[in-house]
């Protein structure tokens, strides 16, 4: 059942939200004033620590300023997040400035995770997002251990203190990471829909943030300089992933990309853009109908406030399905209709996934266990995107 009726709401820790182009300055020297800051390390990766950006978040700091540690990979290997912490107890910062997407933010996490479990002083964290992967929102984070597996943590203490959302610091995000980490949103927003036990303002959230995504990702692609689009991209990925303490993977893209990302080095906005369509499909098929009604009613908003939306694809049609249903599931082709558009179509043959490793996948993904989607639905989702 989901929480719309009946359920509690726990507020995670986050303080304070700065939003909109030119946000850091004044909001970062003021944040840092809130949490009573003595000192202050940045934590990114190596291509964005090259960039002017971080000179100007340097001065800013003034003497607050500890270091930076550009040690943190794509998805967040253990190796990296063990010398920043070292890094960070050398320098004796009491606050982390996490900059960038996923990787360098929920490195932070698992940071402060990790020194309270070790009975160290607590730290803060500054999130400053250049992405639209939302990992500043959560209470969990995920790491790849020296296996190269996906590993997790949970705990309502990891959230952020604050969040500055700098429309400005994203110019130099890649093309194609900006439009793809906007298909992670979307599906942090999809799968928030048929999630159990998730709280009405949760649900809420998530059903404005689609029809954002849905006009402001293509406008962005067409003009990356178009600042205010980013504005609204960036309000949209806060809205698609607000706090909320229920830990564990969100649904079964997510499940997968995990899955995915860590094994191949698939970035999790293309396992989103991947597997996101068929899983829709499919448990548009069999969830229970609170949650169609919820697919149906993103459908609506979509197409009740989207200029010039094109249609959904095809591909997943199914006219066997009650009208309800076949409704919900034009979302699934509304999202891969949204891939073509943003040209961010790839499959996973080509970064070495074999049919033969659909099994582990599967297992590593921790999906196909519930009524909503079986493992045979999931293998046939990996099938058709082969």
């Amino acid at each position: 059942m989901s929480g719309l009726t009946k359920g509690s709401y726990t507020r995670s820790p986050l303080q304070v939200v700065k939003y909109g182009a030119g946000s850091v300055d004044p909001g970062l020297p003021q944040i840092l004033q809130q949490l009573g800051t003595s000192k202050a390390f940045i934590l990114t990766g190596h291509s964005l620590a090259q960039l002017p950006l971080m000179r100007n978040l340097e001065a800013l700091l003034g003497d607050k300023f500890a270091g930076l540690n550009d040690g943190i990979g794509q998805h967040a290997p253990i190796a990296g997040i063990r010398d920043a912490s070292k890094d960070l107890d050398e320098k004796g910062a009491d606050t982390i400035i996490a900059v960038g997407g996923g990787s360098p933010i929920d490195s932070a996490k698992a940071i402060k995770y990790w020194r309270t479990k070790d009975g160290k002083s607590s730290i803060n964290i500054i999130a400053i997002p250049t992405t639209l992967s939302v990992a500043e929102t959560t209470m969990n984070a995920g790491f790849t251990d020296e296996a190269g597996d996906k590993r997790g943590l949970a705990s309502h203490a990891v959230c952020p203190d604050a969040i500055i959302y700098d429309a400005l610091l994203t110019r130099d995000t890649p093309d194609w990471l900006w439009l793809s980490s906007g298909m992670r949103a979307v599906d942090h927003a999809v799968e928030t829909l048929y999630r159990a036990d998730v709280p009405p303002n949760v649900i809420s959230c998530a059903l404005t943030s689609l029809p954002m995504f849905f006009r402001y990702l293509p406008l962005s692609k067409a003009d990356p300089s178009n600042i205010s689009c980013r504005e609204e991209l960036q309000v949209a990925g806060w809205l698609s992933l607000y706090p909320n303490p229920r830990p564990g993977s969100i649904g079964p893209s997510h499940g997968l990309g995990h899955a995915l990302g860590a094994k191949y080095s698939i970035p999790h906005g293309i396992t989103s853009c991947i597997t996101l369509p068929g899983v829709v499909a499919r448990v548009a098929r069999h969830a229970e109908e609170e949650y169609v009604r919820l697919l149906q009613e993103a459908v609506r908003r979509i197409e009740a406030t989207v200029p010039a939306l094109p249609p959904p694809t095809t591909r997943f049609l199914d006219h066997s399905l009650s009208p309800e249903r076949q409704e919900a599931v034009k979302l699934a082709g509304y999202i891969d209709s949204l891939v073509d558009r943003l040209g961010l179509r790839k499959r996973l043959g080509e970064y070495g996934v074999k049919k033969e490793d659909f099994e582990t996948i599967i297992r590593d993904g921790g999906v196909g266990k519930d009524k909503d989607i079986s493992a045979k639905e999931i293998y046939d989702v990996l099938d058709t995107e082969l």
